[in-house]
């Protein structure tokens, strides 16, 4: 058992009030499911017990969707053995065979209508592309996908609206390689890879105030709406919101129904920057004044308007390219410290701390993930293979004007091989 200390929980349907959780076995059970494995007899779900007991045969909730699940039976994992128990109290780590969830999930009994805080997941930095040799194989690349994105919440998959292609992204390239070759061998797909992306995002350089009035007429009633404010730069760190929006409008120059159509359109325009299309990050939009017609304003006008707004504002405050940061933590032998941190330097790296761990030298850095490509490799080469090293996302910073230069002519002829292949 693991040493439970008390927590704090959602109430459902009142995210505004905590609701304090004991260690204690007596009281209601609450758990939470952090890890997801298949297994041939049913899903293998890890879960740390909270509050409470939980028995064989329970019926729990599961708060999320507020299904009920039987557990049919229980096991606390020594490594790949499993042990069946009956019971598991506050503080133990069990897993449950058969019940369908996803990480993150909060289980109940009946009764305790609480959710606990879910896990953070940190923004993906990284894509591939990927299509299956054969066309018989894409129902199998599915399934895989399907199954991975339900295991790990930072793990994500889409498909690129211009090209059709199929993205996978994640928290780095190790991360990816290992879904590919998982994809490969565990469902028989044989993939075709496309270079790594980086996840870069847009930015604005500095406030700039707009006025734009949308008017389009036909033959029956037209479009009309006007939006006046202005944009401004906020943080693009790790905890940073994207995008903030607030209004200022008084009067009911924009009536209030229609102010949610005017987010939207707002929201629409962040989706694509106008460097190279990449999403924005780090503005404030503050909505303070505008026009409506009688007849011809509507929630589309509305949205219309704003998101061309927003797109010509953004024109105009000195747009920019941010990269990922990553937080870089290598451990090697005291001997090889100095090659190591020359050649985190090399790739542009920023060493913000050092310390020794036994006969280990721990180097800090922050470096761009566009640097980062291959380093695995060159680590091992200059280390004799007796260095490791860990990566995590730290924040996005502004790209040099060389690099954005070089990453917007590649993105501009990305663009258009995938146009003449279409």
């Amino acid at each position: 058992p693991v040493e439970a200390a008390p927590v704090f929980a959602k109430s459902i349907g009142h995210e505004e009030d905590e609701v304090e959780l004991y260690p204690d076995p007596d009281k209601p059970m609450v758990c939470m499911a952090f890890k997801l494995s298949d297994e041939d007899y049913g899903q293998l779900t890890y879960i740390r017990i909270y509050q409470g007991t939980v028995h064989k045969g329970d019926t729990l909730i599961n708060s999320r969707t507020g299904r009920k699940v039987r557990v049919g039976r229980l096991v606390r994992m020594h490594a790949n053995d499993r042990e069946n128990i009956e019971s598991a109290s506050a503080g133990d780590i069990i897993a449950m065979i058969g019940v369908d969830c996803a990480s993150g999930d909060t289980f109940c009994h009946e009764g305790v209508d609480v959710t606990l805080e879910s896990m953070y997941v940190p923004d993906a930095v990284i894509s591939y592309s990927i299509q299956p040799k054969e066309t018989a194989m894409a129902e199998r690349q599915v399934k895989a996908l399907t199954r991975f994105m339900k295991e790990d919440p930072t793990f994500h998959v889409h498909t690129d609206e211009d090209s059709g292609e199929t993205i996978i992204s994640g928290m780095g390239e190790l991360h990816l390689e290992i879904y590919i070759e998982r994809i490969q061998r565990e469902y028989g797909v044989d993939l075709l890879v496309g270079p790594p992306q980086v996840s870069y995002r847009e930015a604005i350089g500095r406030r700039v105030e707009f006025d734009y009035t949308h008017r389009k007429q036909t033959g029956g009633a037209g479009q009309f709406a006007n939006v006046i404010g202005d944009i401004e730069p906020t943080g693009f760190g790790a905890e940073d919101e994207p995008f903030e929006f607030e209004n200022h409008v008084k009067g009911g120059n924009i009536p209030q129904e229609y102010i949610a159509s005017c987010e939207a359109g707002f929201k629409d325009a962040m989706a694509k920057g106008p460097l190279a299309e990449f999403p924005l990050a780090g503005v404030k939009v503050n909505l303070r004044d505008g026009k409506q017609h009688e007849v011809d304003s509507s929630d589309l006008a509305f949205r219309t308007c704003s998101r061309t707004a927003l797109q010509e504002a953004i024109r105009a405050a000195g747009p920019c390219l941010l990269e990922p940061i990553m937080k870089v933590e290598v451990e090697t032998p005291v001997d090889f410290q100095g090659g190591v941190i020359g050649d985190l330097s090399s790739r542009r790296g920023i060493v913000s701390g050092m310390d020794t761990r036994e006969d280990l030298a721990v180097v800090v850095a922050s470096v761009p993930l566009a640097e980062m490509f291959g380093y695995a490799t060159a680590l091992r080469s200059s280390t004799a293979g007796k260095a490791t090293y860990s990566m995590e996302f730290e924040k996005y910073a502004v790209l040099p004007k060389t690099q954005q230069h070089e990453v917007i002519e590649a993105c501009a002829a990305a663009k258009k091989r995938d146009a003449l292949k279409n």
